[in-house]
């Protein structure tokens, strides 16, 4: 990868980690693109994944220094999760963003992370020929029946009235296409920049939305891009559950609160070798090794004091 002073790279390979350990190489053909879900974090925070007892692993963290690779570009991550059509992670490269804390999410702090993001996505596609249409985020991926369902990083890049409204998985892939000198082709998947949804709506975001629901249970019947009155009932009774103001209508603050219901802040999943396991077990674990070691020299300190009384 060409290296770059204004979005630095720093090596800090998770050896200890069992995706390391485990090391399925193969060559990516796509980049799959993730956020943390936790604002405030940086890749200070993520360092703790190199420890035995956890089982996920991107390929890099990024933030706003920059670019933390944790595994070979070419090791399989543990960070998609699967679907119904598959695993991303087979033939996907994929990478964590952490997303700014709400008084550093400045214009600025978007425009380099941004930065960040196209330039390690060009580099990639570069050197292991992949085509930007390639470039997709979890929610992207799990509507092609090949990860969890995650919405990120669509809950907040092109948020109306936010520093990212301009920031987008469109993009994002059209201008990794023009860095290459190559034409961009849209695809179906194109991401959907939040905006008021109501009645006699039609498109991709409607047909999202309605996915969405179905999946936290709240039946739209069979999604079709068209917001009819059965649209409208499923929002009404996710707004009552969630203490919404009850209309039927999906703006901003309903859209965000989907959002948050399809990934809870702070509690990713991990990938096993035997399935998806949660973090608190992990965090537990951790703790427990602490506390030995903490017991450990305790016993080393009242043995020291024991013989200097002697």
């Amino acid at each position: 990868m060409t290296p770059s002073e204004t979005y630095p790279i720093e090596r800090y390979i998770m050896t200890k980690n069992r995706c390391y350990k485990a090391d399925r190489r193969r060559t990516p053909t796509g980049i799959q693109v993730h956020s943390v879900g936790s604002k405030g974090t940086t890749r200070d925070r993520w360092r703790r994944w190199n420890v035995a007892t956890i089982s996920k692993c991107a390929n890099a963290i990024v933030d706003l220094n920059g670019i933390m690779q944790t595994l070979d570009w070419d090791v399989r991550p543990w960070l998609s999760g699967s679907g119904s059509k598959g695993n991303a992670n087979d033939w996907c490269v994929g990478f964590e963003t952490c997303e700014p804390s709400t008084k550093n999410d400045t214009p600025e702090a978007a425009e380099y992370l941004f930065g960040c993001i196209r330039y390690l996505c060009t580099e990639l596609c570069r050197d292991y020929g992949i085509a930007p249409a390639q470039i997709k985020c979890h929610c992207e991926l799990h509507r092609e029946g090949v990860a969890s369902n995650h919405a990120d990083v669509n809950h907040w890049w092109g948020r109306t009235g936010t520093s990212w409204e301009k920031y987008t998985m469109t993009r994002l892939r059209r201008e990794v296409a023009l860095e290459l000198g190559e034409a961009y082709q849209p695809t179906r998947m194109e991401d959907i920049v939040v905006s008021t949804l109501k009645k006699g709506s039609k498109g991709d975001a409607v047909l999202i939305l309605q996915e969405n629901l179905n999946a936290l249970g709240f039946d739209c019947g069979k999604p079709d891009g068209k917001y009819g009155s059965v649209t409208v009932g499923a929002v009404s009774r996710f707004q009552t559950k969630y203490g919404l103001k009850v209309d039927g209508i999906a703006g901003e603050q309903t859209q965000a609160a989907i959002a948050a219901a399809l990934k809870p802040a702070d509690t990713p999943k991990e990938e096993t070798d035997t399935g998806i396991v949660g973090d608190a077990l992990s965090a537990l674990l951790e703790r427990v090794s602490k506390a030995e070691r903490d017991l450990n020299d305790i016993r080393a300190e009242i043995a020291r004091l024991q013989g200097g009384t002697k």
